[in-house]
Formats: structure tokens, C-alpha cells, sequence
């Protein structure tokens, strides 16, 4: 039994720390055109697509873009930006820049669907 619950403590120790750690972002419109103009790879679930680019820093780089009108409360937009930077950290891709794109509005936010949605684009991106 207290095995069992030294093993939930790390695994939310893990989380925290996973969550807390820093990731290098895409800064700047430069960076976001470079992205944009020569995708190696798309994929996409429900209304958000991730786009990934080689680049020629050995780390990976992040960028996000959420509309306020196809996200209205910044709670949600938060989670989703959680979310992307968690399957960022876990797939352990180097050497690419990624970005997230919110497509259409999300009329009703449903965390089942967002988490469905991210769980598809992880199995998406661990296939590279």
C-alpha cells in the first residue's frame, strides 16, 4: 500500500516538473514565416493542427497560436497550451520547430475532446 502511494507521488512530482520546465519558443514573425513557408510535416485532429519544421538548433522550439475567438476563456487557452507542451516534452523530438494552430472555433470547450484530440496528434508524432 505505501508503495503504491510513493509511486503516485513521483509520477505527480514528474508532472510538476515536466510542467515547470522551460522550452525554447519560436520568437518573433521571422521565426513563425520560416515555419510556415518550408513544413516538413502536418498533422491534425479535430480543430488543431501542429506543424513541424527541421531546424538547425539541436533542440526543439515551440509556438502556439490561439485565437481569442476560437478560444474565449484564457482558462481553456492555457490548457490547451499545457497540453501541446506536455507531448512536446514526452516525444522527445530534437533538432525541430513546432507549432500549434488553432483552426476553427471551439464552441464548447470539452477537456474529453481536447485530451482525445491531443492523445491522436501524440500518436501522430511519435510515428516521425
Amino acid at each position: 500500500m505505501a508503495k503504491l502511494l510513493l509511486t503516485t507521488e513521483e509520477e505527480k512530482a514528474e508532472k510538476f516538473y515536466l510542467l515547470k520546465m522551460k522550452m525554447p519558443a519560436l520568437v518573433g514573425k521571422k521565426d513563425f514565416d520560416n515555419v510556415f513557408k518550408s513544413l516538413d510535416t502536418s498533422f491534425s485532429s479535430g480543430p488543431f493542427v501542429v506543424i513541424l519544421k527541421k531546424n538547425e538548433i539541436s533542440s526543439i522550439r515551440t509556438g502556439i497560436i490561439i485565437q481569442k475567438k476560437f478560444v474565449k476563456l484564457a482558462v481553456n487557452r492555457n490548457y490547451i497550451k499545457r497540453k501541446f507542451r506536455e507531448i512536446i516534452i514526452r516525444s522527445k523530438l530534437n533538432a525541430f520547430d513546432a507549432v500549434l494552430v488553432v483552426k476553427n472555433k471551439i464552441e464548447e470547450f470539452d477537456k474529453l475532446k481536447v485530451k482525445t484530440n491531443f492523445n491522436d496528434l501524440e500518436s501522430k508524432i511519435e510515428k516521425i
